[in-house]
């Protein structure tokens, strides 16, 4: 009965070989188109679960800890589940607590914040000839908010945050689920595997755990960095809530180039509507340029010991096409699925092009030399 799978998969791989190269080509659009397809409709469904089965990789690990302790596993699983439930009530409750400080300053904010525009307005007038806030003022009037538009925003907002608990609850059900099964799902893919490509198959699923644990680990390590450097960074420079800003920030790095712009983005406003001025927002760049260089030359290279090996291209494709099907969650997810669909590419003669097409020149360097010694101080010379 095992053997049927088996049998299939290699019939349909020679069916296909077999066809012109323009009749290949359409079936792998076809597949594409298709694949793109389920995954938008069915993003409420699956994107839970794909959120899900990576950190049943990040706690997978754990899990085998507790089991080689003698838990069993159904209890192993729901004590990684609770692990993460108390890391995110952690993360959650710390944000509220300093959003809650922050609004204590949202009025002198605010009033510094259209001083600001004020000025930039009367500049634009006396430079450009563009009207003067004053003129706009008498033109535009406000609209006055109403009862019914409070109602209705205080409608969206309630739903929205029932929609986010539902989907954590879910991810967290799911999490634990996996775990539990996780032996099962392993036996699955080697059935699908032909029967003289097993030990392969069997190195392939090792490598692609391996690759998006020590992906995240590492992106935890180099997080946890982050937010001693911008706490530190913007303490001296005076951001107010500085804390605050540095977890938000590194918080936002999961979402590689995007997460970037946007902290640096949302800090310079703040810095402005403190009433820092250019000085302040010049040190805020300043800060947060220091700190990107020491994360990409000293700390990435040293912790984030698995390699990725994915063309820059590509990656930044694969997060707009995360972004564009999945939102947010598209983003953080695709950097990791797009390393396991590179290993998956190298391992499968029909795919290696393009696998050869996504990673990178055999010249490029993927580390830096004089790094390696450093990281057999923290690796005991296996790096």
């Amino acid at each position: 009965m095992g053997e049927k799978p088996r049998l299939w998969h290699s019939f349909l791989i020679r069916s296909i070989m077999q066809k012109p190269l323009i009749v290949r080509t359409v079936y792998a659009l076809a597949a594409f188109v298709l694949i793109v397809g389920i995954l938008y409709f069915a993003k409420l469904l699956l994107m839970p679960l794909a959120i899900a089965g990576v950190l049943a990789l990040v706690f997978m690990p754990v899990c085998d800890l507790l089991e080689r302790k003698g838990i069993n596993r159904v209890f192993a699983s729901l004590i990684c589940g609770l692990i993460f439930l108390l890391f995110m009530s952690g993360i959650i409750a710390l944000l509220m607590w300093h959003v809650k400080n922050i609004s204590g300053d949202l009025t002198a904010i605010g009033q510094n914040f259209s001083d600001m525009m004020g000025r930039l307005q009367e500049y634009l007038h006396q430079k450009l000839g563009l009207p003067s806030p004053r003129q706009q003022d008498l033109l535009m009037t406000p609209p006055t908010p109403g009862t019914n538009g409070l109602s209705k925003t205080v409608a969206v907002v309630m739903g929205g945050l029932v929609n986010v608990i539902i989907t954590l609850i879910l991810i967290l059900v799911y999490t634990i689920m996996l775990l539990c099964q996780r032996h099962r799902f392993k036996e699955f893919c080697l059935q699908l595997a032909p029967v003289d490509t097993q030990s392969q198959t069997k190195m392939m699923l090792l490598r692609s755990v391996r690759v998006v644990q020590h992906y995240l680990y590492g992106l935890a390590v180099v997080i946890v960095c982050l937010w001693v450097m911008y706490s530190v960074g913007f303490a001296i420079v005076g951001i107010r809530n500085a804390v605050f800003f540095a977890i938000l920030c590194g918080l936002l790095e999961i979402v590689p180039f995007v997460g970037n712009l946007t902290g640096s983005t949302l800090t310079s406003l703040m810095a402005l509507s403190q009433g820092g001025g250019v000085s302040m927002v010049l040190g805020v760049l300043g800060t947060y340029a220091l700190i990107q260089f020491i994360q990409f030359y000293l700390i990435s290279p040293m912790v984030m010991r698995a390699q990725l090996n994915v063309n820059p291209l590509f990656t930044i494709f694969i997060l707009i096409a995360g972004e564009l099907i999945w939102g947010i969650p598209g983003m953080i997810l695709a950097i990791p699925f797009l390393g396991i669909a590179k290993i998956l590419f190298d391992n499968v003669k029909i795919l290696q092009p393009l696998g050869y097409l996504i990673g990178r020149e055999k010249g490029t360097p993927s580390r830096i030399p004089w790094l390696v010694r450093v990281k057999t101080w923290f690796y005991g010379g296996v790096v």
